[in-house]
């Protein structure tokens, strides 16, 4: 009787588990369960979008800060519409300070100014430049021809500038002269040129003849930097060729007190 009264019990909880089934699905299919529960998830959206918002705004400001001067300085480029700015030009630069040689204070005395090492002398006068050329110039043959003993046709005494100038100013181009510096111990090529006379210093402070900046061959004799000058261009972008020598044009040569 015991068995008979458990299977019953058991056949009734079985009997009772779809009435149950159906309660709980009947109140998943009930109106107001629904509309509780799309609210909530509508709820759980908005803060979803919220949150997501609240970064997005977090990182947009985050890069406006990194960039805020960067964004100042950057080019903004034209549009259709809008006219080109047009740069002004910047400010001429100030003239260069005069290259001054340091001073040394003499003690209980006047500042004076200390003298650099020169190669040759600014200060020297017309008697001194003459017993130059007489003392280490004339033992070099400076001035003469290489394989005759009379002055070359382009040698001349000492000469200023202007007065070479207006020596060559009727020449043609490749006409020159060398001439004795009225303000150091050496000399001055003048050289005309299609665009206008030009000047080179000639290096004489030892026992060979160069130019000063513009190349470093080293000649033996003043004649023999002529001759050189003939076939090669004292400079690569003058080609100044040395072809026609500029002679006396007055009734007594300038150089007679150099030989005198």
């Amino acid at each position: 009787m015991g068995t008979i009264m458990n299977q019953s019990q058991t056949q009734g909880e079985l009997a009772t588990d779809p009435v149950e089934d159906s309660g709980q699905n009947a109140d998943k299919e009930d109106p107001v369960w629904l509309e509780s529960l799309r609210q909530s998830k509508a709820a759980d959206e908005r803060r979803r979008s919220l949150a997501r918002h609240a970064r997005d705004d977090y990182k947009r400001l985050s890069l406006q800060g990194k960039h805020k001067g960067q964004a100042a300085d950057a080019p903004r480029p034209c549009g259709r519409g809008e006219p080109r700015r047009v740069l002004s030009p910047p400010p001429p630069l100030p003239p260069k300070p005069k290259t001054l040689l340091p001073r040394a204070r003499v003690a209980n005395g006047p500042l004076t100014r200390k003298q650099g090492v020169q190669r040759s002398t600014s200060t020297s006068t017309r008697e001194s430049i003459v017993q130059w050329f007489k003392e280490d110039q004339l033992p070099l043959r400076a001035g003469l021809e290489r394989a005759a003993g009379h002055v070359a046709p382009w040698f001349h005494g000492i000469l200023a500038t202007k007065e070479a100038e207006e020596l060559l100013s009727n020449a043609v181009p490749g006409t020159f002269l060398i001439r004795v510096s009225e303000k150091i111990k050496g000399y001055v090529l003048s050289y005309q040129s299609a665009k206008g006379c030009k000047h080179f210093l000639i290096d004489a402070s030892g026992e060979s003849y160069s130019f000063l900046g513009v190349d470093q061959l080293q000649h033996s004799l003043l004649a023999d930097l002529v001759d050189y000058h003939k076939d090669e261009p004292i400079t690569s972008l003058g080609k100044e060729l040395l072809l026609y020598p500029c002679g006396q044009q007055g009734q007594a040569p300038d150089y007679l007190d150099l030989f005198q």
